[in-house]
């Protein structure tokens, strides 16, 4: 199932919550680097290539750093890109950096780096992403991840918000299955003044994901207004202990790219969104 729903924002006037992009530039992905040999399926779309869904029996072992950073346990690279990721944690700024190459986080395996904490029982978990340079590419994503494993076929739920601004909730509802998702897009503004100065990108403020019993609903603030939920919560049943965190794929098999989570709440109850 996939329902898109556009924000109406036509009428609004530039503002801090609008930042520039080279959409052009964003449609042609690097080359990978060299020495890297690059399966075709996980190619990203271009204007010569499109990523598709892997070989149904693929998989590369998820490859952990054990040693707590910020609120997290440990970091994972999910699905072992062909680059390796890493992440460090900024205590004044309350801000992690994290860098990951990564085809994806769909189809019926991921690719992804991951800092997570394994918990049980009800989980408010919120984020605020910060792109470093808004002109790479954007299919690029950071998720706020509650799955069954590390593996990179696991059962699991996310929010995650695009480098272009569209936002979704997604599940994969059986290990090895595809993902489902539910979207949200925020509707690209012209630029007042100079058309040279291109396209302009509405970005959200700021997403998270509340687990209550069986229920994941969505929280969103798109330009600052009150955190508050976008659309229908989500029935999905986690097994046992589950691990909670926060991840990010460049959508790029063997490119590492860079994002930045600021301000994330992770508390082990519902209703601790914020």
């Amino acid at each position: 199932m996939r329902i898109a729903l556009f924000a109406a924002l036509a009428a609004l006037s530039v503002s801090p919550g609008f930042v520039s992009f080279s959409w052009a530039q964003s449609l042609v992905p690097p080359p990978a680097p060299p020495g890297i040999d690059v399966p075709d399926w996980a190619l990203p779309q271009s204007a010569n290539h499109k990523q598709v869904a892997p070989p149904a029996d693929f998989h590369r072992a998820s490859i952990t750093t054990n040693g707590a950073i910020g609120q997290f346990d440990a970091q994972s690279d999910i699905g072992g890109p062909l680059a390796p990721g890493s992440a460090s944690y900024d205590a004044a700024s309350k801000t992690y950096t994290i860098n990951s190459a990564g085809y994806n986080i769909w189809y019926q395996r991921d690719e992804f780096h991951y800092l997570w904490k394994e918990m049980i029982g009800d989980v408010s978990l919120a984020a605020s992403v910060v792109w470093p340079n808004i002109d790479d590419f954007h299919d690029r994503k950071v998720a706020l991840v509650i799955r069954d494993s590390l593996e990179d076929d696991s059962r699991q739920i996310m929010a995650a918000q695009h480098g272009n601004g569209m936002v979704h909730i997604s599940w994969r509802a059986e290990k090895t299955g595809q993902m489902t998702d539910v979207e949200y897009r925020s509707a690209r503004q012209p630029r007042t003044g100079t058309a040279e100065k291109g396209p302009q990108t509405f970005h959200p403020v700021r997403i998270g994901i509340e687990k209550k019993g069986d229920m994941f609903q969505l929280w969103i603030s798109w330009q600052g207004e009150a955190f508050h939920p976008e659309g229908a919560p989500v029935s999905f049943k986690t097994k046992g202990p589950f691990y909670v965190g926060v991840g990010f794929t460049s959508h790029l098999p063997a490119n590492v790219l860079t994002a930045k989570v600021a301000d994330v709440v992770v508390e082990n109850a519902a209703g601790k969104i914020r």
